[in-house]
C-alpha cells in the first residue's frame, strides 16, 4: 500500500502543494489521469473547505491530509482522511441540495459536498479528541 501523510495551512499556496502532491501520488500508484484529476477535485472541495471554514478569519492553523492507494484484484482502492482542529463540522451531515431547483431559488452552500458524495463510494465523519476526521473512500475499478 501507498501511503503519505501531508501537512498543509491555510494559505492558497500550501492548498495548492497538497493537491499538487495528492494527484502526484495517485499517479505513481498507478491511476489514470483522469481518475486523479477526479479525485484532485473531490481532494480540492474537502482540503479548501477546512483551509477557509475550519478556524475563525486570522487564526493561523495546520491540518493533515492521509491519502493511501492500495491495488486490490478489482481495482485501485484510494481513501483520503483530513485531520483538523477545527470548529466541530460533519460534512456528512449536511442536507442534500435540490439541484432540479431553479438557480435563483436554490440555497447557496452543499454544492462541493453533494459532488464529493457523488464522487466516492463511502463518507465517514468522527469528532474525537478535539478533531475532526473525515474520510472519503473509491475504489477505481480496472476491466
Amino acid at each position: 500500500m501507498a501511503a503519505i501523510r501531508l501537512r498543509c495551512d491555510r494559505a492558497p499556496a500550501a492548498v495548492e502543494n497538497t493537491l499538487d502532491a495528492i494527484e502526484a501520488h495517485l499517479m505513481a500508484a498507478g491511476a489514470e489521469a483522469p481518475e486523479a484529476m477526479q479525485w484532485r477535485l473531490v481532494a480540492e472541495e474537502i482540503v479548501t473547505n477546512i483551509a477557509r471554514c475550519a478556524w475563525p478569519e486570522g487564526i493561523a492553523a495546520q491540518f493533515h491530509v492521509e491519502l493511501a492507494a492500495e491495488a486490490r484484484a478489482a481495482g485501485l482502492h484510494v481513501s483520503m482522511t483530513t485531520i483538523d482542529d477545527g470548529m466541530p463540522f460533519d460534512p456528512t451531515a449536511q442536507a442534500t441540495p435540490d439541484i432540479d431547483a431553479a438557480l435563483d431559488d436554490r440555497a447557496i452552500g452543499g454544492l462541493g459536498m453533494f459532488l464529493v458524495r457523488e464522487m466516492t463510494d463511502a463518507q465517514r465523519y468522527d469528532r474525537a479528541n478535539g478533531e475532526n476526521r473525515f474520510r472519503v473512500e473509491r475504489l477505481l475499478q480496472r476491466g
